[in-house]
């Protein structure tokens, strides 16, 4: 689900989407035909300790309307995909609670296993905080609309900066609701002329 897919100059398709909050990439010369697909990182979707370490930005957060979580760590997700050049530059998003944008690079021709996180990590993340819990929508909640989830990137270049759409999920809007209720959609910008680098969100968001 979630498809994002970027054309490069010599006409091949690159498709990101998610399978089980793994990150996902197969291309294809046709848009028809498609190469297996392959996880851009390991581990990645969710996961317990148990199964593998993980760092404070790949860690889920306690959400005060959600008892239990089932795994400790997320890398992954609704991904997102941008290529430049022979350069394919890769989205995800890392932890919840508080949620972090990140981004992977590499050569296109070596698809996903030559892709390496980037050096600037996360690109940006999430609000620390849910917010007020007795408000479940409105403007008051604007500044934690990106707490939990910070995925689903899009990416622009204009001039000598990059520009991203991207979802933010401030989480389930009750206690134990199941589903996630708080959407908004989010904006940034590269600080830098470089993907790899600080990003700055766009302060009139949601």
């Amino acid at each position: 689900q979630y498809p994002r897919v970027a054309l490069a100059d010599d006409g091949t398709y690159y498709l990101m989407y998610e399978w089980h909050a793994h990150g996902i990439l197969r291309t294809s010369n046709d848009a028809i035909s498609w190469t297996d697909g392959e996880r851009i990182s390991r581990p990645s979707g969710t996961w317990p300790l148990s199964h593998a370490p993980c760092s404070e930005i790949e860690r889920i957060g306690e959400h005060p309307n959600i008892r239990g979580q089932a795994h400790d760590c997320l890398v992954g997700a609704p991904p997102g995909v941008y290529i430049e050049g022979d350069l394919l530059s890769v989205f995800v998003g890392a932890g919840s609670a508080p949620g972090h944008m990140r981004c992977y690079k590499g050569s296109r021709f070596e698809g996903a296993a030559g892709l390496q996180r980037c050096d600037h990590d996360p690109l940006f993340y999430g609000s620390p905080v849910y917010g007020p819990v007795e408000m479940s929508g409105g403007p008051g909640v604007n500044a934690y609309f990106d707490f939990r989830y910070v995925s689903s990137a899009d990416v622009v270049k204009v001039g000598d900066r990059y520009y991203m759409a991207y979802e933010g999920v401030r989480g389930p809007d009750m206690l134990e609701r199941g589903q996630d209720t708080q959407f908004g959609l989010g904006f940034a910008r590269s600080a830098t002329n470089q993907i790899d680098g600080p990003w700055e969100k766009y302060g009139g968001n949601p």
